[in-house]
């Protein structure tokens, strides 16, 4: 799935429902156990981490599966920094997200529905921190995409679609519409999110964009950023509400009293996140020079008057996620992901050299924003191999310290160990991975191998709690996540090396990681698999169609016909952005021919497992189901089970754990 920073086929480190995974609560006396698929249907999940302005108090999403209505239950939860105590602040309130204290930390904004069944709709909701019932502040008629506070907590911002006109009688069934860049799935033109205004007590909105052009919205979503004195926004808007388009967005500053916009930059597109320092001196922003998943996405920081500004990234050389300011506007903070880890780095606005936040072997996996307390302390939720993901504190100067345990029981399970293993490429430089040893491990043993490919090609394996990774490792497997080129871990020559390249390179890459796991002696060379999701999947569909070393394959979500997905898919312009062009000009088609699995399908003889959600518009269903028929009108062994749902991986919890008990019981047959 191309995780929009904007971009980048992943599974966001596996899933969107696996991105809530922190580990299963189990019976406390099962402590020398390995995990099982069982565990899953106990899943605590920790998110969208916001710290109070004083520095003593965060709250977080609480996640818990309900497994007969399968869905996951969201309620919000304080937690004391000092003596970890915990404090509900909701109850059976749906669509719980995105906690944020008010700037003088007495009440505290979030979204949730509100309304009955088909109803409901997604609204900013406050409540006092001393007591009482949250309200609902904003009226959107189809739900409120985001929030941010005016700094002086006397207003909120807030981007929300416009509601569809009503029609009656005939002119319900004029519903043709001028299809351009929308997914081939699409029953209607997206509409776009305009900023509005409300007061924090609530009241009449005040609108300030309208037409066809879209705060930017959904996986490209912007934050809304005010300058200090409350009287401007800064805020990414596209030129329409279509996903694929959303590259061409660009900063905008608004002045809330007139209505009046003005460009940041004079860049074409891809700007993201714009961010007033607190003074109001500073304007930062991410940009990249084209597709981010051949170019790093860079920090800049400039003046709120416009103009490109520095780019204060630039010499840590690895693609930037997110920011945030700290307190006294002196640095930005910013997270990438380097080697197996996910640095935080400081910044200086000044140009002063850069600098990281000491966080031990701690993986942070949540953003920054609203988790930066005034003092500089910050709060995240962050994992290691063998701990699931709880919330951390980290005060100046000093070492993250964990403040939840929500998760202990599994911690205490016999779960794999990981390390970060390297090798060369044919590039000449060195790749990574990750490499888990199953529980018990034994040296000099030789253990069957998985391979378990992470999506993108923009994101990377970390040295982070992964719970199907370890779900395969209990097997008695070694499991193997390799970080080809594309990854965004690596730096720019790693990472841009996948541009015109996207699988014949990364597949030297991913066998140069078998070849380094090999030679520790530790592998039973008769029985290697590989998998993965979206494009874990199409690097898989690949392997098994260029190497004939695996005894069994998993391959979902995989664009096994680029040409089919370019003509589909809701991201084609970023299959463009790996070739020379589109497959429909010149003599273009050859190359997306060369690079699709579905043309050496008579040369795979590896039984595969094809999966695929039937509604996913990013790698579509179509390229998956011609893969089967391909691979079945030549004898070959496929098997295809697809999902009923829209999205690019399942989002409920029944059917992820359905795809993760197929994946390891197809391998797992295949081992014997």
């Amino acid at each position: 799935m191309r995780v929009r920073s904007r971009r980048g086929r992943s599974v966001a480190r596996f899933s969107a429902a696996a991105a809530l995974v922190a580990a299963a609560s189990v019976c406390a006396g099962a402590a020398s156990r390995p995990l099982g698929l069982d565990d899953y249907r106990t899943l605590v999940g920790i998110s969208s981490p916001a710290i109070s302005p004083d520095g003593k108090r965060a709250v977080v999403v609480v996640s818990t599966i309900e497994w007969s209505d399968d869905r996951y239950r969201r309620e919000l939860e304080e937690i004391d920094l000092k003596t970890h105590a915990r404090r509900a602040l909701t109850y059976g309130r749906k669509g719980v997200s995105e906690p944020r204290f008010s700037p003088d930390g007495t009440k505290l904004a979030f979204i949730a529905a509100d309304g009955t069944a088909d109803d409901a709709k997604a609204q900013v909701f406050v409540m006092p921190m001393s007591g009482g019932d949250a309200r609902p502040v904003t009226h959107a008629p189809e739900g409120v995409e985001q929030f941010a506070w005016r700094p002086d907590g006397g207003a909120l911002a807030y981007a929300a679609t416009e509601a569809q006109p009503k029609k009656t009688g005939a002119d319900r069934f004029h519903d043709a519409f001028v299809f351009t860049t929308e997914p081939i799935t699409a029953h209607e033109m997206p509409r776009p999110a305009h900023l509005f205004v409300v007061s924090s007590e609530g009241g009449k909105e005040k609108r300030l964009t309208d037409g066809d052009e879209s705060v930017a919205a959904g996986e490209a979503q912007s934050t809304l950023s005010w300058s200090p004195d409350g009287k401007e926004i800064a805020v990414t808007i596209t030129p329409n509400a279509i996903l694929n388009d959303a590259d061409r967005g660009r900063i905008e500053v608004i002045d809330v009293a007139s209505g009046a916009r003005r460009r940041l930059t004079n860049h074409d597109g891809f700007e993201s996140e714009p961010r007033f320092s607190p003074d109001g001196l500073h304007l930062s922003y991410l940009h990249s020079a084209g597709d981010n998943q051949v170019n790093l996405t860079e920090a800049f920081v400039t003046i709120p008057a416009g103009g490109e500004g520095t780019p204060v990234s630039r010499r840590f050389d690895r693609a930037v996620h997110d920011t945030a300011w700290s307190p006294d506007s002196s640095t930005l903070l910013f997270t990438a992901a380097d080697a197996t880890s996910l640095a935080v780095v400081r910044a200086p606005a000044d140009g002063a050299a850069l600098s990281q936040l000491d966080l031990g072997d701690v993986v942070p996996q949540s953003p920054l924003d609203g988790a930066i307390a005034r003092d500089g302390s910050l709060v995240f939720v962050g994992s290691t191999p063998r701990r699931p993901p709880e919330l951390y504190h980290l005060v100046s100067g000093g070492k993250p310290e964990r403040v939840s345990d929500y998760n202990a029981a599994i911690a205490a399970l016999d779960l794999a160990g990981a390390e970060r293993i390297t090798y060369k490429t044919s590039l000449g430089l060195i790749g990574d991975g990750v490499l888990l040893k199953p529980p018990g491990f034994v040296p000099g043993k030789k253990y069957p191998l998985v391979l378990r490919i992470h999506g993108g090609p923009t994101s990377a394996s970390l040295l982070a709690f992964d719970f199907q990774a370890q779900l395969l490792a209990a097997r008695g497997w070694l499991v193997l996540e390799p970080n080809y080129r594309g990854s965004d871990n690596l730096g720019y020559a790693y990472q841009h090396a996948v541009l015109y390249d996207p699988d014949d390179g990364p597949g030297k890459d991913v066998m140069a990681a078998v070849d380094a796991v090999k030679a520790k002696g530790i592998v039973d060379e008769t029985r290697l698999a590989v998998s993965g999701w979206s494009y874990g999947g199409i690097m898989t569909s690949w392997m098994i169609s260029r190497y004939h070393v695996w005894r069994a394959a998993v391959s979902g979500a995989s664009v096994n016909d680029w040409i089919t997905d370019y003509g589909t898919a809701d991201d084609a312009d970023s299959d463009k952005a790996l070739f020379h062009g589109s497959p429909f000009v010149a003599g273009n088609a050859a190359e997306w021919r060369k690079a699709s699995a579905i043309s050496y399908v008579r040369d795979v003889n590896t039984p595969v497992l094809i999966l695929s959600d039937v509604g996913d518009n990013r790698d579509t269903f179509a390229t998956s189901a011609m893969y089967y028929h391909a691979l079945r009108d030549n004898g070959k062994d496929a098997t295809f089970v697809a999902w009923p749902v829209q999205g690019h991986f399942p989002h409920d919890p029944v059917r992820t754990a359905d795809v993760y008990a197929r994946w390891l019981d197809f391998i797992a047959q295949h081992f014997k």
